[in-house]
């Protein structure tokens, strides 16, 4: 019988659903869980951003060479950049019976739902309580103009017509519950299918 193999946790929702917080939150609690940042051709918001590791930030011809070479798991355009999660770093962690998390979106979801990757995928959606509660997150944060902020709203109904590719779904009401209910799924797939 071979080793174990990592489950893969993947993290989805729409932007301002809440995703990095409970991302960060439950790596807290779970120290052995790695986190894989997303490769994208976009350039840096902030100095902030650059250092949270989040993304690793490459040219677009990088970016693209690495499709050509078939380096990515999953990518996909947004707003005219790319993003991508590497494909031999995600294979080598679970190949060593590590478990991953990381963020997408539901185009990469679809992607790694059609690939073999080397460990097995647990895909979980999150969702904000209502769509103005989303407007309103978006609102705040302040990152990004009325169109972009519109254009994200817009893409949330498409989202929500692929939810059955999601183990799970979390509707993120309160951030210490919803950290609880992410706990609790990955405490449960760790024990295996």
């Amino acid at each position: 019988m071979g080793a174990k193999k990592g489950v893969f946790f993947v993290i989805c929702g729409p932007s301002g659903a809440g995703k990095t917080t409970l991302v960060t939150r439950v790596r807290r609690r779970f120290p052995d869980l790695v986190y894989v940042p997303s490769y994208t051709s976009r350039p840096p918001r902030s100095p902030r951003e650059l250092r949270a590791g989040r993304y690793r930030f490459i040219s677009k011809e990088e970016f693209e060479r690495c499709i050509r070479q078939s380096g990515f798991l999953e990518y996909a355009v947004y707003a005219g950049n790319y993003y991508g999660t590497p494909r031999a770093e995600v294979q080598r962690l679970l190949a060593a019976g590590r478990d991953v998390i990381k963020e997408a979106d539901v185009q990469g979801v679809q992607q790694l739902r059609r690939r073999r990757f080397g460990g097995r995928l647990v895909a979980i959606f999150i969702l904000p309580p209502s769509l103005k509660e989303l407007e309103d997150r978006l609102d705040r944060r302040g990152t990004e103009s009325a169109a972009a902020r519109r254009q994200r709203l817009e893409r949330v109904l498409d989202e929500l017509g692929a939810l059955d590719l999601f183990d799970y779904i979390v509707i993120n009401r309160r951030i210490a519950q919803s950290v609880e209910r992410l706990s609790a799924i990955i405490k449960a797939e760790r024990q295996g299918p």
